[in-house]
């Protein structure tokens, strides 16, 4: 094979293609969007959270980078993330090799059926209908008492109500625990592992004092911070509700005398607290307070689950942890 590889060739072909080559099928299929469960980073498989244009050859990764740092881009940056070891050369002739010696599928192989969901080219996905206080869905109190923050969530958290262009039946109402972000949209979770925005996605501020912020990456994990910490002196709170949030989270710090940073405890959180730090060298790394879990709410978890406290605990009274701060 000759050694001149034309990049802008390399850079024509498609990403749904070669993933297909190297083992990597899509969930499923909307529109012009092909989601994957990531395989750059090590998932629960619960919700796909890479999403791949492939008439635009465009991808990203919306549950954050994995050591790299890359989180999206065309199909070059794709292989530098899959490959980070090999040098650019490397990585062309790599993609190169998978198309010439990597036979290629016959279909893609959709975990569920394409038919379950219709094209929409335009416009977001999901639509809010209402809202409506905690304590009238019976499911999704069940899972913020699993959780341990059930106490806390009231004025924080809302039940949301929305439908979903992408299903057969457009009307159909569908329910998660929401919360508003800056712009005054809502992002959802449920209990299967669902995460999503009804709008555009931002990040959450929960305005407190102006010298002292600080950042965690999910709501969860904000909520089990106040329920634990119980802080005297209130900050101001970031959620960024992804770490590909984290430069809007940014533009927010330049006069901010303290940072504390409460990332999660795996490869994205991990970069993420990095490209923070850098930008800001005071801010402190506060992953110490769950060591040996993933994040705050994993570790409120398993305290409730070996100390057998109800969710009701009145930690106001009794706070589990001292008061640091």
């Amino acid at each position: 094979m000759s050694s001149y590889i034309d990049r802008k060739e390399i850079e024509s072909l498609s990403i749904v293609d070669f993933l297909a080559r190297l083992g990597h099928f899509p969930v499923r299929k909307s529109g012009r969007e092909y989601f994957y469960h990531s395989m750059l980073r090590d998932t629960t498989k619960n919700t796909p959270s890479f999403t791949v244009w492939d008439e635009g050859g465009k991808w990203i990764d919306r549950g954050g980078p994995n050591h790299t740092g890359i989180f999206g881009g065309g199909i070059i940056q794709l292989a530098k993330a899959y490959w980070p070891s090999l040098s650019y050369f490397e990585i062309l002739q790599k993609i190169q090799n998978t198309f010439d010696q990597i036979a290629k599928p016959d279909k893609p192989k959709f975990e569920i059926p394409e038919k379950l969901f219709k094209q929409e080219d335009n416009g977001y996905l999901l639509e809010f209908s209402h809202k409506q206080q905690l304590g009238t869905n019976y499911v999704l109190s069940k899972y913020l008492e699993k959780r341990g923050i059930k106490d806390v969530a009231l004025g924080h958290i809302w039940e949301v109500y929305f439908t979903n262009k992408a299903y057969l039946d457009p009307n159909k109402i569908f329910y998660g625990l929401g919360w508003q972000n800056r712009l005054g949209n809502w992002e959802v979770t449920n209990p299967k592992g669902f995460k999503g925005s009804i709008g555009t996605k931002d990040i959450s501020v929960i305005p407190g004092g102006k010298d002292h912020v600080v950042i965690f990456e999910g709501f969860m994990d904000y909520l089990s911070w106040l329920k634990l910490v119980v802080p005297t002196d209130v900050p101001t709170v970031i959620v960024l509700n992804s770490v590909i949030m984290v430069d809007r989270a940014k533009s927010l710090l330049s006069h901010v005398k303290i940072i504390d940073l409460f990332l999660d405890n795996d490869d994205a959180g991990k970069q993420c607290t990095s490209i923070l730090r850098r930008a800001f060298p005071f801010a402190k790394d506060c992953h110490h307070e769950y060591s040996g879990f993933k994040d705050y709410n994993d570790k409120l978890m398993d305290l409730l689950k070996r100390q057998q406290l109800s969710t009701e605990y009145d930690v106001k009274s009794k706070p589990l942890f001292k008061n640091s701060r």
